[in-house]
Formats: C-alpha cells, structure tokens, sequence
C-alpha cells in the first residue's frame, strides 16, 4: 500500500504564504493574494485560519520544525567527526536563513510582535539545544576547554545573532561600523562563530590541520 504524500490543504496555504511574505514582505502580501496564488477560494483559507497573522504564526512554526529535522539528522549522524558536523550544521543554519531578510525581520518585529517573539523563542531553544550538545561533546573528546565559558559563548552567539539580526539595533552605531555587519544570515553566523571557537578551542583542535582548513 503507497500512503499520499500529497499536502494537506493547510500545508499549501502555509507554503504559498511563506513564499509570498518572503517575496513581497509580509505587510505587503493581503489574503486575496494567497487566494490568487493557490487559486483557492477565501472561505477555504478562512476554515483554516482566522486571520493572516495567524498564517503568519504557522509559517515560523512549519519553518522551524523542518529547520529543527534537518539539524537532527546532521548532528545524529555519528559517522561524521564532530568538525565536520559543526560546518554542516552551520551550512544549514546559513542555507535556511538566506531568504530571511532583515527587511522582512523588521516588518514582523513592527507588525506582529508575537510572531517576532515566537521566531526568537524557536531560535534561543533551538540553537542552545543543538550547540549545546555540541560543546559537550568538544569537551569529551578534547577539543573544547571544560569550563563554564562554553555557556556563555552559546549565550552570546544566540545574543548576538539575535540583535544583528535586528535592524533597528544596528542602525544605533555609525554607518562605518553597521556597513561592516554581513548583510546575509549566513555570513553572520559563520563569522561569529568563527570569533566564539578561537576563543574557546584548545591546541588539540587546532594542531588538527583538516579542522583548520575547514574553518578559516
């Protein structure tokens, strides 16, 4: 017996919405333009949802339980040393993110704080889960130093990205110094992390030239 693979109606209006937001930005997308895009009926996206900003709040939550699949099977996969892990992992933060605007993050944090919050929330778990487990390993099996500092990179990894992901942030310093900031998620996050493991590794990590040659 072959089960249907075949979205559910809600799944459809969820990935055309997502498209659509991330296309046109969010305040600028109306119901009427996913109705034309799926070319569905409004009564049937309004048996389905009450209100665009609930679209909104299914789309960061489809969104981040594929994000959250994808990281599992990278960060499971026990074959793969834990350099080569770390690059994928962060490839893939990079690839998820690149579509994400920051104009699109700021149209959400002033139109629909709750999503905002729900996104940021998603990411602090998320990133600390996967990070963390990460970290813990670098320590086993001598990588990382065994002190508390490895807590507090993950926490000012997930601080910074959080804020340089905020426009309204940025636009606080000079221009000399906001141009400077990586106008993509993956370039953001690469160098940060880049900053946090020199700080954070030990020469058995970098005595390791591969893991080198993959990192700088």
């Amino acid at each position: 017996m072959i089960l249907s693979t075949k979205p559910s109606t809600s799944e459809r209006i969820v990935t055309a919405a997502m498209s659509l937001f991330l296309r046109y930005g969010y305040s600028r997308v109306t119901v009427d333009d996913i109705v034309r895009e799926l070319v569905m009926s409004k009564k049937t996206i309004y048996n389905h949802f009450p209100n665009k900003s609930a679209i909104l709040l299914s789309c960061i939550d489809s969104f981040v339980k594929t994000f959250r699949k994808q990281a599992d099977v990278i960060l499971g996969n026990a074959k793969l040393p834990l350099r080569e892990r770390l690059n994928l992992y962060l490839r893939h933060i990079g690839l998820s993110f690149t579509n994400i605007s920051q104009e699109f993050m700021q149209d959400i944090k002033r139109s629909e704080p709750e999503a905002w919050e729900r996104l940021c929330s998603y990411r602090r778990d998320v990133l600390m889960h996967h990070l963390g487990g990460m970290m813990d390993e670098g320590v086993r099996i001598g990588y990382i130093r065994d002190d508390a500092s490895r807590y507090l990179a993950i926490l000012a990894y997930i601080g910074a990205l959080e804020q340089l992901d905020d426009p309204d942030f940025v636009a606080q310093f000079p221009a000399s110094f906001a141009q400077t900031v990586p106008g993509n998620a993956q370039d953001r996050a690469d160098q940060l992390i880049k900053l946090l493991l020199h700080g954070l590794l030990t020469p058995a990590f970098w005595n390791d030239h591969a893991a080198v040659r993959s990192l700088i």
